[in-house]
């Protein structure tokens, strides 16, 4: 499934329960993305493992149950979608909810522009009234029977104010494929019984095959067996007649819908067929081609351009690996006085145009996600999300009541500037924020800027709230001491050092049109971790080792204000911690 459906999922838990419950649901759930990309295709069982997940956490707070949890996903997706303009897709369906469900089919084909490896189920109606129909459900996927459930009554409640009765008649499983039959129960308006004096004899009128096949002459007729009967000029002329008494199987494949080549999807699914002629094309026909054929797909003796003869011309031709394969586009419409069905259908000659415009979609949707990945570099997935669904920059400014921030500085970096060619700088630079950079994701810690050339900055308990925000910090802070002595001084060949301050109290934050604030810290002495009061009171109760350093002078105390204070030595963590 694409990344849409699993991202719909993230953010309404997230907003309705918060972003801990979530990350708890995610983590029991086994998923170890913390972002889902849009049009990155993940595991099919993803959302049922997150409803378990989710019943596992919420089930006893919110008495939901697994497919509960599903059902509430389906109608998510529905206010999701509306997000990427999809919702004008779903106005422009039909003005009546009957004629949505009938169209589905053409929905999910219409869709497959944007996301060209979309496996999208097969639904069908039936037993039409007044007060409602059947839905039949048929898919790959397992486990989405509620999913449904939830999708349809949202649509019926925010597209077209119906109050939908959902029924579930029947759910079979047969090898990889899932049929649900659904009785949906609503005021189906729309549905117009056919009048009796329509279906009269006497309102009928034949019309001759030679005017039908005129009109569409690449159109044939396919009988209950599965062979074509009857063919048009136009395709005759261009595969020939060999097409006629064969099955409809062995002469083409079908490219869309994603189906069963089998009499029951021509009967029952209401879409768009895509047909893909196996036979080589003709060498390019001439006029006269048509006038020799007759409906049954027969040559006329008195042509000289007979069967055989236009056969061998594709035989000598050395240049037939040129001439590409047929593709028809057209509906199935089934006669029920011949049991038979015509398929009205139209060459596509700009095939080849519209395989590469699929082509160029999923390289644009390679680039929306390098883009995507480069935007939650800049700045938190949570304002990104925020800003991409059309809000304004002011309204992402939050008061956080308590975060920790950790302030690093690469000791006697401007001496080693003064002693070595600048390209070593960018480098012993570029190296040891890199480092850094791999250090935030592992402690789940927002990076939020660096200031000068050695001075790093980063904070816990923002964008995204945590309760437990010192622990991750006082983590990353021991691991930067490791890691930044692991890295060589250009100038002398001896392990670097780097000064750190953390301190915990309230901040705002989030993107003005001013700019950025920047928080002062402090940290004066090399590879030890000078933490203030309130950072000690939070890492109370845990493994953290902390040791009490006396009363300081401090210069500059953001939140505080300037004087004497208690500080701290973060000295390790248990070695029997995890």
């Amino acid at each position: 499934m694409y990344g849409m459906l699993l991202e719909s999922v993230q953010y309404y838990l997230t907003e309705k329960y918060g972003e801990e419950i979530w990350e708890e649901i995610r983590e029991r759930a086994g998923i170890s993305d913390h972002v889902f990309v849009t049009h990155q295709r993940y595991s099919e069982t993803c959302m049922k493992k997150i409803a378990d997940s989710a019943e596992e956490v919420l089930g006893e707070e919110t008495d939901m149950t697994s497919d509960d949890f599903m059902q509430y996903f389906g109608s998510c997706f529905v206010n999701f979608f509306s997000h990427y303009g999809y919702d004008r897709v779903i106005r422009v369906s039909g003005r009546y909810l009957r004629d949505f469900l009938i169209g589905i089919d053409n929905l999910h084909e219409h869709m497959r522009f944007g996301y060209p490896k979309l496996q999208s189920p097969s639904f069908h109606c039936e037993g039409e009234t007044s007060t409602g129909l059947t839905l039949h459900y048929i898919s790959k996927r397992k486990g989405f029977m509620f999913y449904v459930v939830g999708q349809v009554k949202e649509i019926a409640s925010s597209f077209y104010q119906k109050d939908l009765d959902i029924k579930i008649l029947s759910h079979e499983a047969k090898g990889n494929t899932t049929h649900v039959v659904y009785r949906l129960g609503f005021d189906n308006s729309g549905y117009r019984p056919p009048s009796p004096d329509l279906l009269s004899v006497k309102q009928k009128r034949g019309m001759d095959a030679d005017i039908f096949f005129s009109v569409f002459p690449f159109s044939f007729v396919i009988c209950y067996d599965m062979t074509i009967s009857m063919a048009g000029y136009g395709i005759v002329s261009v595969v020939g007649n060999r097409l006629i008494g064969n099955d409809i199987r062995e002469m083409f494949t079908l490219r869309r819908p994603k189906e069963e080549f089998t009499w029951e999807t021509f009967t029952t699914r209401q879409v768009t067929f895509e047909l893909v002629c196996m036979l080589p094309t003709l060498p390019r026909p001439t006029i006269a081609n048509f006038d020799a054929v007759d409906f049954s797909g027969n040559f006329s003796k008195e042509n000289d351009n007979d069967s055989s003869r236009l056969w061998a011309k594709e035989k000598n031709s050395s240049k037939s690996n040129d001439n590409p394969q047929l593709h028809l586009r057209g509906i199935m419409k089934y006669i029920k006085v011949w049991n038979s069905i015509i398929y009205i259908c139209s060459p596509m000659y700009e095939f080849d145009k519209g395989k590469a415009l699929e082509e160029n979609i999923e390289k644009l949707a390679i680039e929306r996600r390098r883009s995507e990945e480069l935007l939650y570099r800049m700045m938190p997935k949570a304002i990104a999300d925020r800003l991409r669904l059309g809000g304004k920059a002011v309204e992402t400014c939050e008061y956080f009541d308590n975060v920790t921030v950790m302030f690093s500085y690469l000791d006697g970096f401007v001496s080693i500037c003064s002693q070595v060619k600048a390209m070593e700088i960018v480098n012993l630079v570029n190296t040891m924020f890199t480092t850094l950079d791999n250090l935030t994701d592992t402690h789940d810690v927002y990076k939020c800027e660096t200031l000068g050339d050695a001075m790093y900055m980063t904070v816990s308990g923002a964008p995204v709230k945590k309760l437990r925000h010192a622990e991750p910090m006082s983590g990353m802070a021991l691991d930067t001491i490791k890691a930044v002595n692991s890295i060589r001084n250009p100038a002398n060949n001896k392990p670097m050092t780097v000064t750190i301050g953390m301190h915990s109290g309230p901040v705002a934050a989030g993107l003005v049109g001013e700019k950025t604030p920047q928080y002062c810290l402090f940290g004066d002495t090399p590879m030890r971790i000078h933490i203030s009061e309130t950072t000690k009171q939070c890492l109370e109760n845990t493994d953290f080792q902390i040791e009490f350093r006396g009363v300081v002078e401090l210069k500059v105390w953001f939140f505080l204000g300037k004087g004497k204070t208690r500080t701290y030595w973060l000295i390790g963590k248990k070695e029997n911690s995890t």
